[in-house]
């Protein structure tokens, strides 16, 4: 029996990952095991009878097991996210596949590349005070580093640097305003930042530190690259909260339910700016962040404007959420 093919590393799971086993015995039952190569766990198998050729989808057995979620830390630091690629293999009694990657982005960027940053937001942006930037990407070794200049509003440059070496390969660095304005003595004006692994140099990020308005809100979602990418919706086009109060079956005891719906305008931005936050729009999922806690919301409508030959400018989303209201008495 061989394992005659199998996934590219980094492939997505949101496709099939096929391996193609040839020389299988028809007559007996072949038993396959999904195999988490960190940790020698088994995440599935499978029973092949009556077939000497045989293609197999691992793809399912390993989605349930990825966590995605944003990193919402005051602090800089660079970070492994363990559960953004599992390596596999797969085994038929004493046959082993190699071990492959498998992460999760959308069909059209799979096999993803490494030391690529995995955002689809230009790499000019803007922070504020409270607010950090989840930057990550895929290091073969688990290498990264980050370098840090920062200019203040006396004219001077501050550098600073962090790196780590991790097990995992998909990682990152969480750039967080506070923690860099505390590293200076005066009002932070801009922040470059340059990633690297021990490839080469991955991107080089400016951030114009802003002030944002009372009527703010910063989003963040999982884009196609599987990455995780954050902006800050200058206002509240409007902010819409209903009740709805209902009764359990069999329970006197009545339920209320608040329903927030918000409508964000990201104002007048850049056309690569407006492309990236279409992303929302097929998001697995979308969150908004307040006083640095992730609530999760579902994207009920988008619409975007355009302008100087159909080129898109401004977009406006409306997100809602809703929660239990517990009773007074």
């Amino acid at each position: 029996m061989n394992i005659t093919s199998s996934p590219a590393p980094f492939a997505s799971a949101v496709e099939p990952l096929l391996y193609t086993l040839e020389g299988l015995d028809p007559d007996t039952i072949t038993t396959v095991e999904i195999v988490n190569a960190d940790n020698g766990s088994t995440l599935g198998r499978l029973r092949l009878r009556g077939v000497s050729k045989r293609s197999i989808d691992v793809a399912p057995y390993l989605r349930r097991h990825f966590v995605l979620t944003p990193t919402i830390n005051s602090a800089t630091y660079a970070i492994s996210h363990y559960a953004s690629v599992i390596n596999h293999f797969i085994r038929i009694g004493e046959v082993q596949s190699e071990v492959v990657a498998a992460v999760l982005a959308a069909p059209q960027f799979s096999p993803l590349v490494p030391n690529r940053l995995l955002s689809e937001l230009p790499l000019h942006r803007t922070l504020a005070a409270g607010e950090n930037d989840d930057l990550r990407l895929i290091s073969i070794d688990g290498t990264i580093s980050a370098a840090f200049r920062l200019y203040d509003a006396d004219g001077s440059v501050t550098p600073y640097s962090i790196s780590t070496s991790e097990r995992e390969q998909v990682v990152g660095v969480v750039v967080d305003f506070d923690t860099l304005q505390a590293r200076v003595s005066a009002p932070l004006k801009r922040i470059e930042v340059t990633l690297s692994t021990s490839a080469g140099e991955v991107a080089t990020l400016v951030y114009d530190v802003v002030r944002r308005g009372a009527e703010s809100c910063r989003v963040a979602w999982f884009n196609a690259l599987g990455g995780c990418d954050l902006f800050t919706f200058e206002g509240f086009g409007a902010r819409k909260v209903s009740f709805e109060r209902s009764r359990g079956v069999g329970s006197p005891v009545p339920i209320t339910t608040r329903r927030t719906t918000l409508t964000l305008d990201s104002g007048i931005v850049s056309r690569t700016s407006i492309e990236a936050l279409m992303s929302i729009i097929a998001s697995p999922s979308v969150w908004i962040i307040d006083q640095r806690h992730l609530r999760e919301v579902e994207l009920i409508t988008t619409d975007y404007s355009t302008r100087q030959g159909e080129c898109p400018d401004r977009l406006v989303a409306q997100l809602g959420y809703s929660e239990t209201i517990s009773r007074t008495i």
